[in-house]
């Protein structure tokens, strides 16, 4: 394992961004999902499915970048 390649990425200020907003961004659904499904048997069902989405898509991205700097 590259641990300075890893520090890189993951201190680069568009992934440090990026990482914040998903989290602000999954917040706001959580806080949408308590207020109009509370009660709901399958509400964290479904929060745990989105967040499952999102890390999976997040990391498709994070693959998919090209972090040299030329």
């Amino acid at each position: 394992m590259d641990i300075p390649q890893l520090y890189a990425t993951f201190t680069n200020p568009k992934v440090v961004t990026s990482m914040l907003l998903l989290g602000i961004g999954l917040g706001i659904l959580l806080s949408l999902l308590l207020r109009y499904l509370a009660g709901q048997w399958y509400m964290p069902a479904a929060f745990v499915a989105i967040c499952a989405v999102t890390a999976i898509v997040y990391m498709y991205w994070l693959d998919r970048q090209d972090w040299r700097e030329e």
